[in-house]
C-alpha cells in the first residue's frame, strides 16, 4: 500500500483498495455510521439502561459522535503505518503503543482545548470520550491502559505524524462535523518516547490515576452513560468498518442501517410460530398466564416437557409482537435445537438466525447446503450486522450476557440488544459466575423486558432475583408455575440399584423399551457402553469433533423418535440434560450428580406420561468419592435430597419442592462487570467459570483445513487436560489451537476421543 498516504485499514486477501481504507475516510465513515445508529437506536440504548432519553439524549449523542470522529486518529503514527504498508514486521518489531492509546494522548495533550466546545464545554464529557476511545478494542488479557517497565523491541520512540497533510484532513473532518473554530497546525511530527523518564506509559498511568479519581465521583446514572457511550462507539466502529466491505455503494450505507434496525417481527409473525407449533391444538392455561404477566421481568418455573418454550413465544407474541426477540439457551446444543424446533422453516421466507460460536457449522448440518453455510461463515463484525437486522434470534446466553463482561459478540450486538425482548431458558444450569452476570444484566438494564425460565431453582437464587427486581425495577417479579396437572403427575419411581446394572438395562431392552444411561465423565460413559456392547448403544458426549457431535446428537434423537416398539439404549454424559429431547425413555440409569443435574436427567424420563399411565423407574449409581467433575459437597447434598424424597411415585413438583425445602443455598453474588464498572479502564472478563481442559485439532484434519475443504470450527476437539508426560505446548498450532500428533489420541466418530495410554 502507498506509504505516502495515512491508512486505517489493510486489504483483505483479494480485496482491491478503496477510499474507506484511508484514515480520513474511515473516520468520516465511522462518524456517519454512529450518527445513523444513534438516529434509530439512541433512545432504546438509554431507556434500556434506565436513563431518561429526554435528559441524556443530546449529551449521549455528542460524546459518541466525537469519539467516533477521532477514535482512530492515533493510527497516524510511524509504527502503525509501517505495519499497514508492510515495512514493519510486528512479530520481530511490534508496535510500541496501540493506536487507541495514541488517540487518547492526542485528545488529552494536543487537541483538548480545541475540542472542548464539541461537548458543550463539559470537562467530564471530554473525559468520557477519552475513556471510550481507549476502550474501543477490548481484548482478554490486554492491559488498559498499557504498562511498560522496559522496552520490548519496539524501539525507543513512536512518532505521531501530526504534520502529515492527511492528518490535517482528519482534523478538517472534526471541524466540519462539530463546527469548532480553527484547525491546530503542527510544524513537525510529535515524538513520543518509549523509554526514559518521560516515557508515554508513565503519562498514561498519570492519566489513569486522575481518571479513576473522577470516576469515583460519578453518579450511578452517569456510570451507565459511560457504559452506553463505550459500546455505542464500538458499534459505530463495527458499522463504519464492515459496511464498506458489505455495501459497496456509499449512498446505500445510511439506509442499510435504518433498514436493519427496522427489521423487527412483522404483525402476526410471532403468533404464527405459536400456531405452527400448536398444529391445531390449544394453549395450556399456564402458557396464557405467562403471556398476560404484568411485570417487566417474569419468572416461570415449570417441569420438563410442560411447554415453557411455547409459553415464551406466546409471551413475546402478545406483549412484544414488534420487538426483536433473543431466545437465550445455556449451550450451543440447546440453542441449535431451539432454532431447529421453532424457527427453522425452509418453506417460509423468514429472516431468523442462529447465533453462537459454531452456528455456521450447525446451519450447514440443519439445511444441508454448503453454499448457505459459506454465506454464514463471515467475520464477527459482519455477523454482528446480521444480528442488527435479525428479528428473532436463537443463541447461547453468552451472546447476550457477554455484554456484561465486554465479550465481543455482546458488545457488537448492543444497539440491537437495547431494543429487544429476552428469554433466558434453563437458568438453573448457570454456574455462579454466569448467574451473577444475569443479576447484573437485570439490575442495570431495567428498561428491557425479560422472561426467565427453569424447571427448578434453589431458593437462594430465587430470592436474589426477587430482591434484584425490587431494587432495580421498583416492582415485584411476576412468578408463574407450570400446569398443575403436569407438575403433580406421577412420572417416576426410584428403583434400588441392582448388583448388575448392565443386566438390568439388557432386560429393559429385551422387553422392547428404551433406556438412557448417564455417566458423569466421558470415560465412564464409554465404559458403560462397553458393558452393554451387544445392545449396540448410541454414545453421545462432548468429546467428539464438533461436526461429529452434531451428527451424533441428531442420530440419538432420531433413534428415540422411532416407533415405540423399537428398543434403543444411549450412553451419554451430562450433555443430555438440556439439549436432548428424547421420547419414550422408560428406564433412566444415572450416576449420582448435583440436584439440578438429577432433576434435568429425570426430565428425560417418561416425557409423554399422561394421567393413569404407569410410572417409569430410575436407578442412581452412587460414585462414592469419585466425585469429578463435581464437588464432594454437591454429591452429599444430592444424597440428602434423595433421602428426603417421598417413597413411591414421584412428580416434577416432588423433585423441585424437596430441593427447595432442603437447599439452604449460598447467596448468589453480583459479579464485577467489565462493561459497567470499568470507567476509564476497559478489560474483558470471563463470563463462565473456567473448566480444565484443552481444545485440539487432529493432525489428520489439518490438510482439509489448510486447503479449505474443512472449517477449523468443524473439526476442533475438546479434550481433558493431557497427561503430564505429554508436552503438548511444543506442538504446532492452527490459529492458536494445538495440533495433536497422530500417536496421542484414539478417535472414533461414533465413540469419541480419549488420550492414548
Amino acid at each position: 500500500m502507498d506509504a505516502s498516504h495515512l491508512w486505517a485499514k489493510s486489504r483483505m486477501h483479494g480485496e482491491a483498495e478503496h477510499a474507506s481504507m484511508l484514515l480520513r475516510h474511515h473516520l468520516a465513515d465511522v462518524y456517519d455510521a454512529a450518527s445513523k445508529v444513534l438516529d434509530v437506536t439512541a433512545d432504546d440504548q438509554l431507556c434500556a439502561l434506565g436513563l431518561d432519553a429526554g435528559s441524556y439524549r443530546e449529551r449521549f449523542r455528542r460524546c459518541v459522535l466525537l469519539a467516533a470522529a477521532m477514535h482512530d486518529l492515533g493510527k497516524a503514527n510511524d509504527h502503525f503505518q509501517g505495519m499497514i504498508c508492510g515495512k514493519r514486521n510486528v512479530q520481530q518489531n511490534p508496535q510500541g503503543l496501540r493506536h487507541e492509546w495514541v488517540s487518547v494522548l492526542l485528545l488529552c495533550e494536543k487537541l483538548r482545548d480545541w475540542l472542548l466546545t464539541a461537548v458543550g464545554g463539559k470537562e467530564i464529557d471530554l473525559a468520557i470520550v477519552g475513556w471510550a476511545i481507549g476502550g474501543h478494542h477490548p481484548a482478554y488479557g490486554r492491559e488498559s491502559p498499557p504498562r511498560r517497565e522496559e522496552p520490548r523491541g519496539e524501539g525507543d520512540r513512536l512518532t505521531v505524524l501530526v504534520d502529515h497533510p492527511e492528518f490535517g484532513e482528519c482534523l478538517q473532518v472534526l471541524q466540519d462535523r462539530f463546527e469548532v473554530e480553527g484547525i491546530p497546525r503542527f510544524c513537525g511530527p510529535w515524538v513520543l518516547p518509549l523509554v526514559g523518564p518521560d516515557m508515554i506509559f508513565g503519562r498514561l498511568q498519570k492519566w489513569f490515576v486522575e481518571s479513576r479519581q473522577l470516576w469515583k465521583r460519578f453518579t450511578d446514572r452517569d456510570k451507565r452513560l459511560v457504559a452506553a457511550v463505550k459500546v455505542a462507539l464500538i458499534a459505530a466502529d463495527v458499522a463504519g468498518s464492515a459496511l464498506p466491505r458489505r455495501v459497496a455503494d456509499e449512498t446505500k450505507r445510511a439506509s442499510w442501517i435504518q433498514d436493519a434496525f427496522a427489521n423487527t417481527p412483522q404483525p402476526g409473525e410471532l403468533a404464527a410460530i405459536v400456531s405452527k407449533r400448536l398444529d391445531g391444538g390449544s394453549l395450556r392455561k399456564f402458557q396464557t398466564d405467562v403471556a398476560k404477566a404484568g411485570s417487566s421481568v417474569t419468572f416461570v418455573k415449570a417441569g420438563c416437557g410442560s411447554g415453557k418454550t411455547l409459553a415464551a413465544y406466546q409471551w413475546a407474541a402478545i406483549k412484544y409482537p414488534s420487538k426483536r426477540l433473543y431466545f437465550c439457551y445455556p449451550t450451543t446444543g440447546t440453542a441449535t435445537e431451539g432454532f431447529r424446533d421453532y424457527l427453522h422453516n425452509p418453506d417460509a421466507n423468514l429472516n431468523y438466525r442462529l447465533f453462537h460460536g459454531r452456528a455456521d457449522i450447525d446451519m450447514a448440518l440443519i439445511v444441508r447446503d454448503d453454499e448457505k453455510a459459506a454465506e454464514a461463515d463471515v467475520v464477527a463484525r459482519i455477523e454482528s450486522l446480521d444480528a442488527w437486522s435479525t428479528p428473532v434470534v436463537s443463541c447461547t446466553v453468552d451472546t447476550v450476557l457477554g455484554l456484561v463482561q465486554n465479550i465481543r459478540r455482546g458488545i457488537y450486538a448492543w444497539p440491537a440488544l437495547a431494543g429487544s425482548a429476552f428469554v433466558f431458558d434453563e437458568i438453573h444450569a448457570y454456574d455462579d459466575k454466569l448467574f451473577g452476570a444475569l443479576l447484573r444484566f437485570l439490575q442495570n438494564l431495567p428498561g428491557v423486558p425479560v422472561l426467565l425460565m427453569t424447571a427448578s431453582l434453589p431458593n437462594a437464587r430465587l430470592v436474589a432475583l426477587q430482591n434484584c427486581l425490587k431494587q432495580a425495577h421498583r416492582q415485584p417479579m411476576a412468578e408463574i408455575g407450570g400446569p398443575e396437572e403436569l407438575e403433580t403427575l406421577a412420572r417416576y419411581h426410584r428403583e434400588d440399584t441392582p448388583a448388575d446394572v448392565p443386566k438390568r438395562v439388557w432386560i429393559e431392552i429385551a422387553a422392547g423399551r428404551k433406556a438412557l444411561w448417564v455417566s458423569n465423565t466421558v470415560n465412564r460413559a464409554m465404559g458403560a457402553a462397553d458393558s452393554i456392547a451387544d445392545l449396540h448403544p448410541a454414545i453421545y458426549h462432548s468429546r467428539f469433533r464438533y461436526c461429529d457431535r452434531v451428527q451424533r446428537h441428531e442420530a440419538v434423537v432420531k433413534a428415540f423418535k422411532a416407533k415405540q416398539s423399537e428398543p434403543v439404549v444411549a450412553c451419554t454424559t451430562q450433555v443430555c440434560e438440556m439439549s436432548l429431547d428424547l421420547e419414550g425413555v422408560t428406564l433412566l440409569v444415572t450416576e449420582l450428580a448435583p440436584v439440578p443435574a438429577l432433576i434435568q436427567r429425570l426430565g428425560r424420563l417418561n416425557r409423554k406420561a399422561k394421567a393413569g399411565c404407569p410410572t417409569c423407574p430410575f436407578i442412581i449409581i452412587d460414585v462414592g468419592d469419585d466425585n469429578l467433575p463435581y464437588s464432594l459437597a454437591e454429591l452429599q447434598s444430592a444424597r440428602e435430597w434423595l433421602a428426603a424424597l417421598p417413597d413411591g411415585p414421584l412428580s416434577q413438583r416432588d423433585l423441585a419442592e424437596a430441593w427447595e425445602q432442603y437447599d439452604a443455598g449460598r447467596k448468589p453474588d453480583f459479579v464485577a462487570s467489565a462493561w459497567l464498572d470499568g470507567g476509564p479502564m476497559t478489560t474483558v472478563l470471563e463470563l463462565r467459570e473456567a473448566s480444565p481442559g484443552i481444545t485440539v485439532v487432529l493432525q489428520e484434519d489439518m490438510l482439509g483445513v489448510r486447503t479449505g475443504s474443512k472449517k477449523l470450527a468443524e473439526v476442533v476437539l475438546p479434550m481433558p487436560s493431557p497427561p503430564r508426560a505429554m508436552n503438548w505446548r511444543e506442538w504446532q498450532t492452527a490459529r492458536d489451537i494445538p495440533i495433536a500428533r497422530p500417536d496421542v489420541i484414539d478417535y472414533d466418530p461414533l465413540r469419541g476421543a480419549s488420550w492414548r495410554k
